[in-house]
């Protein structure tokens, strides 16, 4: 059997039409970049006892608070330390506010794809300092709760939020969703039109249950958009699984097909699932070279500590994502229900698609990069 190969996906001719073990995938059309599964069944390729504790052991490891004292200490320099703001003064900062890849740019995209305005509701799974919930309030003035697994980033989400007025429109959660929404969280019980996560559920070991948690979190015909990092390749070398592991803390890192496997488990329906790597790839070094060239200026800001330790990572990642196995995924779909919801998904796609991409903010020295 000759095997194709498209965007890092590998299908037999023969086989695409077939139930194969690992996972039931059947290939319904691909073109452009854009994959569209069905799965007629779901097995799960990971152990996910294997890193009970990643999420605790991200916490400790200090791998997103460090932004906090940065965001703070950007704020100082600005003469803004204290006092009102503007999302575009918290934007600008470029990844101290968009933990993501591709600034806000990626959030356009969002607002875009599912169409939100100021009549609907938004759960944002891993809110990070709350830069996606804010700036998706004020362009389109939709309402969103950010949950987020560690106390000094929603402390300071919500301060900042407050800051740039939006505490009446945006509100965070503190804690691991799937917890907190089985614990009935007032704050998590009205039923969302839309869920959110962007570069969160890798540090996730147990996908299925979120996927599942955030399936019964929306209203019938809600929609969703996530944004991950996903296997392209065949399969990661052991480097490149260790420091996925050890240096990224991403426990669930699969290939495109466990994930729509997961998704259609959860009971979502109509998934699209969109590759991101190429523009990834040139974000993630474009990121790593600007951080480096600034260091004088780094250090000045942040402190010798945080700049080497924040090159070693940027490094890493730029090494990941150069190697060919590590990509990126932009997967949407929806919970059956409301027809109206359905086809406003399907416009979205199809307007984002040929949207033409601009220059987004990499850093709080004001590098960008050009999409």
């Amino acid at each position: 059997m000759r095997q194709v190969l498209q965007n890092g996906i590998r299908f037999s001719q023969v086989a695409a039409h077939q139930t194969p073990k690992s996972g039931g995938l059947r290939l319904s059309s691909l073109a452009g970049g854009v994959h569209k599964f069905s799965t007629a069944s779901v097995e799960t390729s990971r152990s996910e006892a294997s890193t009970p504790s990643a999420e605790k052991d991200m916490t400790a490891s200090g791998m997103y608070n460090w932004r906090v004292a940065a965001v703070n200490n950007a704020l100082a320099k600005r003469g803004k330390a204290t006092g009102p703001l503007t999302v575009e003064d918290l934007t600008s900062l470029g990844h101290l506010d968009q933990y993501h890849y591709e600034g806000t740019e990626a959030n356009d995209e969002v607002i875009e794809i599912l169409g939100l305005d100021a009549n609907v509701s938004v759960l944002d799974i891993g809110a990070g300092i709350g830069g996606p919930a804010r700036y998706l309030s004020m362009k389109s003035g939709c309402s969103v709760v950010g949950v987020e697994l560690q106390k000094d980033l929603t402390d300071a989400a919500s301060d900042l939020t407050a800051r740039v007025g939006l505490a009446d429109k945006v509100r965070f959660v503190t804690g691991d969703f799937v917890e907190r929404y089985e614990a009935k969280d007032a704050a998590l019980q009205a039923k969302f039109d839309h869920m959110v996560s962007l570069l969160v559920i890798l540090h996730i070991p147990n996908r299925p249950e979120l996927l599942r948690q955030s399936f019964d979190s929306l209203k019938p015909g809600g929609t969703f958009l996530i944004e991950d990092f996903a296997l392209v390749g065949d399969e990661f070398t052991a480097r490149e699984d260790s420091h996925l592991k050890n240096v990224v803390s991403a426990v669930t890192v699969t290939s495109q097909a466990v994930y729509v496997a997961e998704l259609e488990a959860a009971g979502f329906v109509d998934i699209e699932v969109v590759e991101l790597s190429e523009g990834w790839r040139k974000w993630t070094s474009a990121r790593h070279q600007m951080y480096r060239a600034s260091k004088e200026e780094t250090i000045k800001m942040h402190g010798e500590t945080l700049f080497n330790s924040r090159v070693a990572f940027y490094e890493v990642i730029d090494e990941l994502f150069a190697g060919g196995n590590l990509g990126g995924v932009r997967i949407t779909g929806r919970k059956e229900g409301d027809f109206g919801l359905k086809d406003k998904l399907h416009r979205g796609r199809i307007s984002a698609d040929t949207h033409v991409k601009k220059t987004a903010v990499l850093n709080e020295l004001g590098s960008t990069v050009s999409k």
